[in-house]
């Protein structure tokens, strides 16, 4: 079973998943020594939205998650807005940074801030951009879902086209 982990909801609106491990706050939202604060809890604003919400308690869903994640536009936060410039790396929990994906630009903003750089690609490109480290889509938000570089190679496994998408 691939190892994730899944902000399944604030002070545990949701049952856990059975590949999920709960976490309460995403620290790369916070300045620091601030108090960990609640995540903002997801009230879906488009399909892709909607279907990661149904994965939580639907398993059926899950497939259609996947789907959705690979093939719409998500907004990929990136460290600085030079061409090129790499992924945002955000601290999820000790010892575990990810490039931060959103599942819409207005997430990133309101999480990041409107002048956070980033750029709007597909999932998959967003993901392969990734590819050997770590992700993380909706930090700061409920739900959360983390994926190790093995989940990345399995999600981009996927049948689809595959591109690593334009620079800026």
């Amino acid at each position: 079973m691939l190892r994730r982990s899944l902000l399944v909801g604030a002070l545990g609106a949701w049952p856990a998943l059975a590949f999920a491990q709960q976490t309460t706050t995403a620290p790369a939202q916070r300045p620091a020594g601030q108090a960990p604060q609640q995540p903002v809890l997801i009230t879906p604003q488009n399909a892709l939205e909607t279907a990661f919400v149904s994965a939580l308690n639907n398993e059926g869903m899950r497939p259609i998650f996947r789907r959705y994640l690979l093939e719409t536009h998500v907004a990929l936060a990136l460290a600085t807005s030079d061409d090129n410039s790499p992924p945002r790396q955000v601290r999820v929990r000790d010892g575990f940074t990810a490039g931060a994906i959103f599942t819409s630009e207005e997430r990133l903003t309101h999480a990041l801030g409107a002048d956070a750089p980033h750029i709007m690609i597909s999932g998959r490109a967003a993901l392969t951009r990734l590819v050997g480290g770590n992700a993380v889509i909706n930090p700061g938000y409920a739900p959360m879902l983390t994926l190790e570089p093995a989940d990345l190679a399995a999600y981009l496994a996927t049948p689809g086209e595959s591109s690593a998408g334009p620079t800026q």
